[in-house]
This record gives C-alpha cells, sequence and structure tokens, in this order.
C-alpha cells in the first residue's frame, strides 16, 4: 500500500482536479441558469399580472428622432407638437422635469465639451435644443 501510495501519490488530486471540480462547475453553472431563467419568467408574469400603463415620453421621442437625423432632416426646436406634448396619464405627475433633468445629466459633459459634439453626433440643432432645455436647469 505504502509503494502504491508512493507511485500515485495525486490521484486524489487528479479526480478532483480533472473529474470532480469540473463536474461541480457544470452543475453550479446548470443551476445559475436555470435561475436565471425562472427569475426572468416571474419578471415577466409579475408584468403581465400588474396594472401597468405603457406610455410614451414626447421629450424621449425627441431626442431619439433628434439624434438619428441631421439638422436639415430634423429641428427639435421647430417641432410645434414637442412644445404641447404631453402624456395624459401622467398629467399631475413632474415626468417633465424629470425627463429634462436626466437628459441633462447624461449629456452635461458632452453638452459642455464642443469637442465631444461631433462623437455623441451632435448637431448644431441638437446642442440648441439642449440649450433651450438645460437652461432652466443649471
Amino acid at each position: 500500500g505504502i509503494a502504491a501510495k508512493a507511485l500515485l501519490p495525486g490521484v486524489g488530486g487528479l479526480i478532483n482536479k480533472y473529474g470532480l471540480r469540473p463536474f461541480g462547475q457544470k452543475m453550479s453553472r446548470q443551476q445559475m441558469e436555470k435561475e436565471a431563467r425562472n427569475a426572468a419568467e416571474m419578471v415577466i408574469k409579475q408584468f403581465s399580472e400588474a396594472n401597468t400603463h405603457k406610455v410614451i415620453n414626447p421629450i424621449l421621442q425627441e431626442l431619439e428622432l433628434a439624434l438619428r437625423t441631421t439638422e436639415a432632416e430634423h429641428d427639435p426646436m421647430l417641432t410645434p407638437l414637442f412644445e404641447q406634448g404631453s402624456i395624459p396619464d401622467l398629467e399631475n405627475e413632474r415626468w417633465r422635469e424629470l425627463t429634462e433633468k436626466a437628459i441633462f445629466h447624461v449629456y452635461k459633459d458632452i453638452y459642455a465639451d464642443q469637442e465631444q459634439h461631433l462623437n455623441a453626433q451632435l448637431g448644431p440643432e441638437d446642442i440648441r435644443w439642449f440649450k433651450a432645455m438645460f437652461t432652466h436647469l443649471n
């Protein structure tokens, strides 16, 4: 027995290293994937059962349009519907103020640094719109 241990000292280590440990990792990875799927299904179920309203924020809609178009295609300062934009389901909420603050915090550094305008694909019309929106937030 001593001779056998001398010849094969690390059999237990080899089994752990190449057999049991990877198998354990696969099991835990599979368990994690299963738990992630279950969590996703639970969230979808909770949202489907919840009393939710889907609303479109006109400011974010305008931002998306302004960022994907050029000045010649669309100028957000000339959009008459934007100024009158509202979310009827949120009339008494502060959605407009919160949206403007969120945009300000996301874009404030880029807005302040003209060298970053091109990399952020901000045209002159976007800068004018941000200036008008950010005036009361500074």
